[in-house]
């Protein structure tokens, strides 16, 4: 049946036919309980430990929530970057650019020397006009002379006609490249310093007394600025390596002369002016 009674002393035992296993870890039973017991004990002070350490942070976290929360509802609004805009007064540096003012100079020696070219043509017809009455009326020199009057004062107008807008053709040119001139520099100034937009204004103040200056004042484009004015930095670019032009003799006080109109038979055609006017710039 598996089990034998061979000892008298051991009758009513049982004894196995197989060892008894050992245990996998008689250390464990071999602990001092006292021991044992403190070891539950840290243990479970580090647990509460623990979970104390995971509420504060727990709270820290909720708090840090909140404050973010609060931060991003209520922030400020951000400031406005620096300003790109910049003003120019471009009627300010045709008056003081040094090249565009010799070259007009030279347009206005021109227009001066053929002034007194049709002043002299004047002084014929009259002269024949003269020369004129004391012809009898009717007569062949009368009609010779009158004629050749007529064909002097309309000879002079087609070539005063054509002189002007000669002179206006020059200057809108001279205006043209001085202008392309200061859009070039502008560009390049603009680009260097990072300028976006540069607007056109007149620094000049207002007269009170004067009607055209109100006028001009009150349409300006431009309101207030304060140190956004490059007009003196393109003014310097654009005369580098160009002296100012001599100033010219002054010439001797004079009356006022007649005007050159036409006077009928010998007489001569208007004037020519001395600077045509180009819309668009406006002396400072």
């Amino acid at each position: 049946m598996g089990m034998t009674f061979t000892d008298p002393s051991t009758h009513g035992r049982i004894r196995l036919l197989w060892p008894r296993p050992k245990r996998r870890f008689p250390e464990r039973e071999r602990r001092d309980p006292d021991k044992r017991a403190l070891g539950q004990d840290d243990q479970t002070k580090q647990g509460v430990l623990s979970v104390r350490f995971s509420l504060r942070t727990a709270a820290l976290a909720a708090c840090l929530v909140s404050l973010s929360t609060a931060a991003f509802g209520q922030a400020p609004a951000a400031a406005p970057p620096p300003t790109n805009i910049v003003v120019i007064d471009v009627a300010h540096i045709f008056k003081n650019h040094n090249r565009f003012n010799g070259m007009m100079a030279d347009i206005k020696k021109d227009i001066e020397q053929f002034d007194a070219f049709v002043r002299a043509e004047q002084q014929k017809g009259l002269a024949k006009r003269d020369q004129l009455m004391t012809y009898k009326p009717g007569s062949l020199e009368y009609k010779q002379l009158e004629e050749e009057l007529a064909r002097m004062q309309s000879d002079m107008q087609v070539q005063v006609s054509l002189k002007r807008k000669e002179f206006l053709e020059q200057e809108a040119r001279v205006y043209f490249r001085v202008y392309r001139e200061i859009e070039q520099t502008v560009a390049v100034f603009a680009q260097r310093n990072r300028i976006s937009l540069v607007l056109r204004f007149n620094g000049d103040e207002m007269k009170e007394d004067d009607r055209a200056s109100v006028l001009q004042g009150v349409n300006r484009a431009v309101v207030y600025q304060q140190g956004l004015d490059i007009t003196d930095h393109i003014l310097k670019q654009c005369n580098i390596n160009t002296p100012a032009p001599a100033p010219g003799p002054t010439p001797p006080p004079v009356g006022p002369r007649p005007p050159i109109v036409p006077t009928g038979p010998g007489g001569a055609t208007g004037p020519i002016s001395p600077r045509p006017a180009v819309p668009g710039v406006q002396s400072r």
